[in-house]
């Protein structure tokens, strides 16, 4: 990656595991992460590619040892988006390259009520965290392809969450993994170094 993004996690760890509440570790990590989408110098190609196959890819950047957040890059493929899902730990998504736009949701008697509709541009900055501000869609309604930088609270890739229908509200449960860059580009920090596919 770059020393970018190294100052970005030396300054995050020590953050993330110093603060309790979902709220207040997300109001402190969102400075950092909105100085971090707003360089352009610092993420390899091999995590701005998306994959034609499907809505969106997700990319590990970077996770320590034990597992305690993880930071992940999402590019989404245009015209495409995510389902309604929870993350069911706290998050902060920050914009990178093009226009998202995130609908909000809570659940109510007759189903998944839309509270808010945001879009995102690069150097914005939004948070996710459980049990009110946890349940979100992202859309990429562009002709480009977007992205967006995610970090988590646990290790999101093995995270057990839920999709939900918009009309009943009901859950199906799912773990997103991790996609592999190409072969022969850089890979994913791991543990704090750098590894070769």
């Amino acid at each position: 990656m770059s020393d970018a993004f190294d100052e970005f996690i030396a300054a995050v760890d020590p953050l993330i595991r110093s603060f309790k509440s979902h709220a207040e570790t997300v109001a402190t990590i969102e400075p950092h992460l909105r100085q971090l989408v707003s360089r352009r110098d610092w993420l390899k190609p091999a995590y701005w590619r998306p994959i034609p196959s499907k809505p969106y890819a997700q990319y590990l950047l970077f996770r320590p040892p034990d597992k305690i957040f993880s930071v992940v890059s999402f590019v989404w493929n245009p015209g495409q988006g995510s389902p309604i899902h929870d993350h069911c730990t706290w998050g902060v998504i920050g914009q990178y390259e093009g226009e998202e736009e995130e609908g909000r949701f809570r659940s109510g008697k007759s189903g998944l009520e839309r509270i808010t509709i945001a879009h995102a541009r690069p150097g914005d900055v939004s948070h996710v965290y459980p049990p009110d501000r946890d349940i979100h869609q992202i859309m990429n309604r562009t002709e480009a392809p977007t992205i967006s930088i995610h970090i988590y609270g646990g290790d999101i890739g093995s995270q057990p969450r839920h999709v939900f229908d918009a009309a009943t509200g009901r859950t199906q449960a799912f773990i997103s993994g991790y996609d592999t860059p190409d072969l022969g580009m850089e890979c994913a920090y791991e543990s704090g170094t750098k590894d070769v596919l």
